[in-house]
């Protein structure tokens, strides 16, 4: 499918359509995995853009601070339909993570006991491990394609091992892509004809002054309007998916402000893991034990503005240079890091849910469903966690 189709494809697409669509992502995206889940919906089974416009989309997430598939849902929504598709696909992505946080914060607050949602979740860290492994593989078999990808990948991987630093993977894989990579003549000139459009600034500009407008409208209140300036900060400043920005939010809400103890920190990042979507939904539970639902949602809002005011400001500029060859070999390098970049995350989470052997079997299991049956990713965990709790149950009997 080219952009004239894709274009008139949007033409058909309402921004209730959007919102449903995301929303039905938001439920069952899982780390890496979300981009797997938004890739079959959107490109396979919708067809609204295709696979070069999702990387394009998703090199540019890697490239701006915030949260990496918060950032690629932002650009996609806006290609389809604007600033109002902009919206629309951002709130049904994180609507179900930011609900689910909701309620998982007031049971462990309220109770000041996780042991009610350590039993339903024990298992489910197995399941979704499965899932970030299954995108892995999906990614691999698209992306990392030849000789030069694959060494991009693998650099990508080592890097992180020894020296987990998003910023100097980032940059070597880009030098790389320039260097090894050689798109094909005719990928970069259909670019080149299909972006011919003006980079328009009235949408940065509204965006610019809702949010001087919502710093406004809590700045009523002096530590709600702390906290938002906080978040705002971290999203605005940290680079790569939500794991690089939980050091910053630790040392900003637990040494400094003192919002929360590093029990309770420690609490909520487990809960941003079993929970889908980006793992700084994270902010949503800090929010709420520091000023209950008004808090979580200022919190929560505040961590992903920077994303969604960088996606639209420079999605013109972006389109515009993206047909250059060099700009093309280097997103081409950092689309085949990601690859070695989902394979340690992978790995590191595996060390800690595949404690026993019941979540190894369900591990096993759950990746064999997913690569060769026909079940998607909410059957999956439906099944799976039915599973868990039968066996779970059986030997408390």
């Amino acid at each position: 499918m080219d952009n004239e189709n894709t274009r008139q494809v949007a033409d058909d697409i309402s921004i209730w359509k959007i919102f449903l669509t995301f929303l039905k992502i938001g439920f069952t995206a899982f780390g890496p995995a979300m981009m797997i889940e938004t890739k079959k919906n959107i490109i396979k089974k919708l067809k609204w853009i295709n696979e070069k416009e999702f990387f394009e989309g998703l090199a540019l997430a890697q490239l701006i601070p915030g949260a990496t598939f918060a950032s690629l849902t932002i650009y996609i929504g806006y290609k389809l339909k604007g600033l109002l598709g902009a919206t629309a696909s951002f709130i049904g992505f994180i609507l179900p993570s930011f609900l689910m946080m909701l309620l998982l914060s007031w049971l462990y607050f309220k109770y000041q006991n996780i042991t009610i949602v350590t039993i339903l979740f024990k298992g489910f860290g197995a399941i979704v491990l499965a899932i970030i492994l299954n995108a892995v593989f999906d990614l691999a078999k698209t992306t990392v394609t030849n000789i030069p990808t694959i060494l991009i990948a693998v650099t990508a991987f080592l890097i992180s091992i020894y020296y987990n630093n998003i910023f100097l993977i980032l940059f070597i894989s880009t030098i790389m892509g320039i260097i090894l990579i050689h798109p094909k003549a005719s990928e970069v000139k259909e670019a080149a004809l299909s972006e011919k459009t003006k980079i328009q600034w009235k949408d940065p500009l509204i965006i610019f002054i809702i949010l001087i407008l919502y710093f406004l409208s809590i700045s009523f209140n002096h530590e709600l309007l702390i906290m938002s300036i906080v978040f705002f900060k971290i999203g605005a400043l940290v680079f790569g998916n939500g794991f690089t920005m939980i050091p910053l939010i630790q040392h900003d809400v637990v040494n400094i402000h003192h919002w929360l103890t590093l029990n309770q920190f420690t609490v909520g990042v487990a809960l941003g893991q079993i929970t889908p979507g980006p793992i700084v939904i994270t902010s949503t539970f800090i929010g709420y034990k520091i000023m209950g639902f008004i808090g979580a949602l200022a919190a929560t809002l505040s961590i992903f503005l920077p994303s969604f005011l960088l996606v639209i400001t420079i999605f013109g500029l972006y389109r515009k240079i993206k047909h250059l060859t060099w700009v093309t070999a280097g997103l081409n390098g950092l689309i085949a890091s990601f690859v070695g970049l989902m394979s340690i995350f992978a790995i590191n989470m595996g060390r800690h849910v595949l404690v026993d052997i019941i979540n190894v079997i369900l591990f096993i299991a759950s990746f064999i469903a997913l690569q060769f049956t026909k079940l998607d990713t909410k059957r999956v965990i439906l099944f799976g966690m039915i599973i868990y709790l039968i066996i779970y149950l059986t030997q408390m009997i």
